[in-house]
């Protein structure tokens, strides 16, 4: 696979980000290249990094779903669209089940819905001075002009061709691969019908098919790769990754995947490096090889501010990460009374972002018993992590550091 591959941006709301991650993962395992947000744009701050991204997009894949339609900063990502030249060229409507936007009064419950907030927002206006409240008076903006525009936004994308997360699935995603022209479209669809078939043997009879059919190429390594990995069977995972670098040395997938076995398989540290370094300068704005980069340069490498460094890189471009923060919170976790402040505001910002991190409220709460002297309140974070460890992997640590004093 030698053409430039098209980005693709998912527009989705946080409901349906599972749904979103999958269709992420699908599609970027067979070098397609996709732009997505761990969080619904805040199109106060974001505005400018979001329109950034859309424009450097050649399409633009929304997830749509009542809650999408409900969701102001969804809203937002849409008007600005709407603004881009061509912009139905570049649209991929992906409906999710239970949508429905085909008849008129369909169409109109969403312009009652919207027409309902922005009264609720001008009549809590009314008593205050408008000085006071210029962000109130920015949102009724974005609120009429939501509701001014869904009305047609609907009724168009409900006429485009569309598609369901299950029939995207179903065809092996031939909607979107013909709508973008990428690659000859036969192959692309059979390697992503291996991705998303779940059985090992039926997988291993569809990869040898692929390869006596259309012979070897780097996506075929890394499917081939990842397949072992699933396994458990290492070494042959590597020799697979390895080929598919050989083939192509800007394999994100690949380098980031040998990486991680060279990191927790082989030990070798050095390697490992090496391949997230190639993955990072691939694709700078990817999160994960610079998540592993930053776990193995403080944990193996004893380069704590290169690891710090890497976090602080994803925060520009992911400034909703959780990981990144969290990690953050663990490298400023150290005496000094600025290091814990930092410290305490990087887990902190990391359960905002996502209230299920199990790992960041164990790490507050140990920052809050070993550091900050609050035992009471740590260990309220210890039981919430409990409580969210719905398989009990954490269970024995965490049963542990509650008893610790």
């Amino acid at each position: 696979m030698t053409e430039k591959s098209p980005k693709i941006f998912i527009s989705y709301s946080w409901k349906t980000a599972e749904i979103a991650e999958s269709i992420y993962d699908h599609l970027t395992i067979v070098g397609i290249e996709v732009l997505k947000d761990n969080h619904e744009i805040k199109y106060a701050d974001k505005i400018s990094s979001f329109m950034n991204k859309i424009r450097d997009c050649d399409y633009s894949l929304l997830l749509v779903s009542d809650h999408y339609l409900k969701s102001k900063n969804c809203m937002y990502e849409v008007l600005q669209l709407l603004k881009e030249k061509n912009v139905w060229e570049k649209v991929l409507p992906v409906f999710v089940q239970g949508t429905n936007v085909y008849k008129t009064e369909d169409r109109i419950q969403y312009i009652n819905y919207w027409q309902h907030e922005t009264q609720i927002l001008e009549r809590a206006l009314k008593n205050i001075d408008p000085i006071n409240a210029i962000g109130i008076q920015k949102d009724i903006r974005t609120y009429r002009e939501i509701t001014a525009s869904i009305d047609e936004f609907i009724k168009t994308i409900a006429d485009l061709k569309h598609s369901s997360p299950e029939d995207l699935i179903k065809e092996s995603y031939n909607p979107i691969i013909e709508k973008i022209g990428f690659y000859e479209e036969a192959k692309l669809a059979e390697l992503l019908a291996v991705v998303i078939t779940p059985e090992f043997e039926k997988k291993e009879i569809m990869l040898d098919a692929y390869l006596a059919k259309n012979g070897p190429s780097s996506f075929y390594y890394t499917l081939k790769g990842g397949f072992y990995r699933q396994q458990r069977k290492f070494d042959l995972a590597k020799h697979y990754y390895i080929k598919a670098n050989e083939l192509n040395e800007f394999n994100v997938e690949s380098q980031n995947n040998l990486g991680r076995i060279y990191q927790y398989i082989d030990k070798d540290y050095i390697k490992a490096k090496e391949c997230y370094e190639k993955a990072i300068k691939t694709k700078p704005d990817f999160d994960i090889p610079r998540l592993n980069l930053g776990v193995l340069l403080s944990d193996h490498l004893n380069d704590d501010e290169g690891a710090r460094k890497q976090y602080e890189e994803i925060l520009k471009f992911d400034p909703s990460n959780a990981k990144a923060h969290n990690n953050l919170g663990s490298y400023y976790k150290k005496p000094g009374e600025e290091n814990l402040k930092k410290s305490e505001y990087y887990f902190l910002k990391a359960i905002e972002i996502d209230q299920n991190y199990i790992d960041a409220h164990i790490n507050y709460g140990n920052l809050l018993k070993a550091y900050l002297g609050q035992s009471e309140k740590g260990n309220s974070y210890y039981l919430k992590a409990k409580e969210l460890d719905k398989d009990e992997r954490y269970k024995d640590l965490i049963d542990l550091l509650i008893k610790n004093k």
